[in-house]
């Protein structure tokens, strides 16, 4: 009988060590993508003909050879205005250790 009453007790000790917590956000990369997407974002020439219109833009990064856009998605004006503005602005600084090979950049002029 003693048995019957541990196995939910057993169970529910289980069931804790099982379950993965979620990492906490990383503040360091966060505000690494915030601060390349803003420095893009800021230099769009004339960023109101780009209302409505979306761009994806993934992102690789190499230590030899710095970032280079590696595909866009969306409006081609857009996308175009993007990939110009982003490989011109020389102030963009490095991935920090943890940054992923690849990002993702959303652009959506309002």
């Amino acid at each position: 009988m003693l048995a019957f009453r541990l196995i939910p007790l057993a169970a529910l000790l289980i069931s804790a060590c099982q379950s993965a917590q979620q990492p906490a956000p990383d503040t360091a990369l966060h505000g690494w993508l915030s601060d390349i997407q803003q420095q893009v974002s800021s230099r769009f020439d004339r960023a109101k003909r780009y209302a409505g219109q979306h761009c994806d833009m993934t992102i690789g990064y190499d230590a030899q050879r710095g970032y280079q856009v590696l595909r866009t998605e969306g409006d081609e004006p857009l996308c175009l205005q993007a990939w110009q503005t982003f490989g011109t602005t020389t102030t963009l600084p490095p991935p920090p250790p943890n940054a992923p090979a690849q990002f993702m950049l959303s652009f959506h002029p309002q």
